[in-house]
């Protein structure tokens, strides 16, 4: 694994958002689980970008089902990565309508996961702008730090509303 900023930022944007999540968690502890749940969202997707593994998920897909086109797998993928989006921000505004900070902050977590969904299937316009080096970082280690950041200030914002009553 080579470290770069980009990479730097990824791990930081993901390692703080997962340390407040856990803190909301601790304030909040009606809503603990759902808390709890989005600070393993948060470790997963640091696992994932420090193993490094979404960039071959295509490849391996393709190496596994021989015959079957790039493109079906990558609508196969996306169908599911949808899928799985949608179940996601149902479950996360359920949950949000009993506590009024867990919603921004679910779709902050959901944010994040969508980049990594857009890496794994890469398509050609998308990959090429997410790679775009805005300074020392690319565009897609600036949306990482913007989530982020998002998700520290949401929780940061839990908390606050939690240790005020």
């Amino acid at each position: 694994m080579q470290i770069n900023w980009t990479l730097v930022a990824g791990l930081a944007a993901l390692s703080l958002a997962a340390a407040a999540n856990w803190d909301a968690g601790t304030a909040a502890r009606q809503r603990r689980g759902a808390w709890r749940t989005l600070t393993l969202v948060y470790l997963v997707l640091l696992a994932e970008l420090i193993g490094d593994t979404r960039f071959g998920a295509v490849a391996g897909i393709d190496a596994a089902l021989p015959g079957v086109g790039r493109h079906m797998v990558q609508i196969g993928l996306a169908l599911l990565m949808l899928v799985a989006a949608g179940g996601a921000a149902i479950a996360i505004v359920r949950i949000g309508r009993r506590s009024p900070w867990f919603a921004p902050a679910g779709m902050a977590a959901l944010a994040m996961a969508a980049s990594f969904g857009a890496e794994i299937l890469s398509v050609g316009p998308v990959g090429a702008l997410l790679y775009r080096p805005i300074g020392p970082i690319m565009l897609i280690g600036w949306l990482w730090l913007a989530c982020g950041a998002a998700a520290v200030a949401i929780a940061a914002l839990a908390v606050r509303s939690v240790r005020t009553r």
